[in-house]
């Protein structure tokens, strides 16, 4: 796919989830961004007016494949009628992008098994431009080993999915099932076709999520990282067209479609898989919690608890980050992360004089505020080309990822 020289065409297909309200307030988000035709499920119509719909994007909502088609004479010859019979399927064919938000477990099955009983998942076999897909449903459903083979499949396919995310759902459980924020989704159509292809040739490794140090065969020393800002970043180097090497400890996290996953356990599984890669790429994003000790000795059978107290004899694993500045390339880019609990500018100024990177990102963890779990973040920046660290503001770690590689960029 080229950059679009005009302005992106996004067809925007509501299913009927019971986030399809939000549908509204996304209309209105990525209408300053992008050019919105909406198209609306049978379901989709019960939960939302379709004059709001209207109202919001501007246009008409298509919700059948026949209306507003010109019907072909009698006796017209074989060939001879335009191929804008449908003029929705025109517009298919000319769409940038299709985004299909809130998207349900029943669109996810129809996609992937190539259904087209209705207009939306017709236009969806139509369409040659990327799909992307926002589920919405409760946490059983998405959970369900059909919905899941049925989303593997599709992401096999090149599909992007935005979430699910976790949290407290219509129904009243909590779990992953949420519907993405629409400006989480708007920021990411923008991000889309704003850095389109700005890093194209550009090889980026991303190191993400926790190590697991091995205690014996059942227990490990390892931490609380979820992974999330490294995959964000690796999404947002993906956004600019740049290849990607993701590196990752172990997490729940389905990495981004596109990239090249390396699966590691130890920081020492991690150490050889980023200098084995350190020599071919431009970018190298350190954003991975990695374990600082790891035991000594690792006992090769279960320890019983028959002692009190236990101790453990640790030693200091490689320091990934350091020998990455060692070795790096004049024209080789570095971030570094720093994860702090206390004195957090005090305590990564003093990490970023002992390994001075292109950017250093410093966070708060622990306690209330922790970031771990969360989607949403403030980070302190370090950067070569600033005389001050650059505060970035709470918000969804893809609009920070976004912003990280903005001031790589700099």
């Amino acid at each position: 796919m080229t950059q679009p020289s005009h302005k992106p065409r996004v067809l925007l297909g509501i299913t009927g989830s019971v986030a399809a309200y939000k549908a509204v307030d996304l209309i209105q988000k990525l209408k300053p961004l992008v050019e919105v035709k909406v198209v609306l499920t049978d379901a989709g119509s019960k939960l939302v007016p379709l004059k709001a719909l209207e109202k919001a994007s501007g246009s008409p909502v298509w919700t059948s494949l026949f209306k507003g088609s010109t019907p072909i004479a009698p006796g017209t010859p074989s060939g001879s009628h335009p191929l804008a019979v449908v003029p929705h399927i025109e517009y298919a064919k000319s769409a940038d992008l299709v985004l299909i938000a809130p998207t349900t477990a029943d669109f996810l099955a129809k996609l992937s098994v190539g259904m087209a009983d209705d207009l939306l998942s017709t236009l969806c076999l139509y369409a040659t431009c990327p799909i992307w897909v926002a589920p919405a449903m409760n946490v059983k459903m998405w959970n369900h080993p059909a919905v899941v083979q049925n989303a593997a499949t599709l992401r096999s396919r090149g599909v992007r999915f935005l979430g699910p995310e976790s949290g407290h759902l219509a129904c009243g459980e909590v779990g992953d099932g949420r519907f993405a924020e629409p400006s989480e989704i708007a920021g990411q159509v923008q991000s889309y076709f704003e850095n389109f292809n700005r890093w194209a040739g550009k090889k980026v490794l991303v190191t993400a999520g926790p190590t697991q140090e091995p205690i014996d065969p059942v227990r490990v020393i390892s931490n609380h990282s979820s992974g999330k800002m490294g995959y964000a970043l690796a999404q947002a180097a993906l956004n600019r067209g740049a290849e990607v090497v993701l590196v990752t400890g172990p997490t729940r996290l389905t990495p981004p479609v596109g990239v090249t996953v390396v699966k590691v356990k130890t920081a020492s599984e991690m150490h050889r898989q980023v200098m084995k890669h350190l020599p071919k790429m431009n970018v190298m994003v350190m954003a991975a919690a990695v374990a600082d000790y790891r035991v000594k000795s690792i006992s090769p059978i279960k320890i019983k608890k028959s002692q009190d107290e236990l101790s453990l004899r640790l030693v200091k694993n490689s320091d990934i980050l350091g020998e990455v500045l060692k070795k790096r390339k004049p024209t080789q880019k570095v971030v570094g992360f720093a994860a702090e609990t206390d004195h957090l500018c005090e305590n990564a100024s003093a990490k970023w004089k002992r390994k001075p990177s292109d950017l250093l990102v410093a966070n708060q963890v622990g306690g209330k505020q922790s970031a771990f779990e969360n989607d949403q973040n403030e980070l302190l920046v370090f950067s070569r080309k600033r005389a001050k660290p650059v505060v970035l503001k709470k918000d969804f770690k893809s609009k920070l990822a976004e912003k990280i590689l903005d001031l790589l960029d700099e």
